[in-house]
């Protein structure tokens, strides 16, 4: 099995590469591509830039010119939409995926529609999760399967976050993994994300004090999955 691990930020992604041995590295568009090895496993690391349309496009890129790779995988820091179910520092391993600022419901579509895939959520792929629950487990990280909803906002207005979670039931905001979810399921590649929280409540301070340490778990959570590896 030979694994992408998609990131959105550099800074995501440092520990991860820091950690391993970096064979090279390409410019695709304008996303960076390392090929990588760790403990004797090789993989990719795809660095795509924020937003859904460079998410889309890093995501494309990695699967058009590298298709030995079997699966992609969202690592990553995120928002909680509900501290008490998601707090500082926990996982959210997504379920699903929607793109929460998509709407075509003038057309008469539901929100969150996306044409091409001909829905609203586009599922995370079943047995990269049970493996990587079974490492947050044995990391000791908490983790909960939900919905993460994606769209070019950073989120911390408080009737936007209600009104995402009842459309779309998500625990998690983001502005990429949707994205990366779309590209994978028109390519065929199995694909989920995994976002340690980093912010819940006071998003801007809290955001600021935990993105190291969430991006290394994140990290973290990547390398457990490769010392899996056969």
């Amino acid at each position: 099995m030979k694994y992408c691990f998609l990131f959105a930020m550099e800074a995501e992604a440092s520990f991860l590469l820091s950690s391993s041995e970096i064979l090279s590295t390409e410019h695709l568009g304008n996303a960076t591509v390392h090929s990588c090895r760790y403990e004797g496993k090789e993989f990719l690391v795809a660095i795509s830039g924020i937003g859904k349309v460079l998410a889309s496009s890093g995501a494309t890129a990695v699967c058009v010119a590298h298709p030995e790779v079997d699966a992609l995988i969202n690592l990553g820091i995120g928002g909680s939409l509900d501290a008490a179910k998601a707090p500082c520092l926990s996982a959210v391993l997504a379920s699903d995926f929607a793109q929460h600022d998509m709407d075509t419901t003038p057309f008469g579509d539901p929100i969150g529609y996306l044409y091409g895939p001909d829905r609203v959520k586009i599922d995370a792929d079943e047995g990269l999760n049970r493996d990587l629950a079974a490492i947050c487990t044995e990391m000791g990280i908490p983790v909960t399967s939900a919905p993460i909803a994606s769209g070019d906002q950073f989120i911390v207005d408080e009737n936007v976050k209600s009104v995402i979670v009842e459309r779309f039931g998500a625990l998690s905001v983001d502005m990429e993994a949707a994205a990366f979810a779309e590209v994978c399921f028109v390519y065929g590649k199995p694909f989920t994300a995994l976002r340690i929280v980093s912010d819940a409540v006071d998003h801007h301070n809290e955001y600021l004090i935990n993105k190291p340490i969430a991006g290394k778990m994140a990290c973290e959570v990547g390398m457990g999955l490769l010392r899996r590896c056969a």
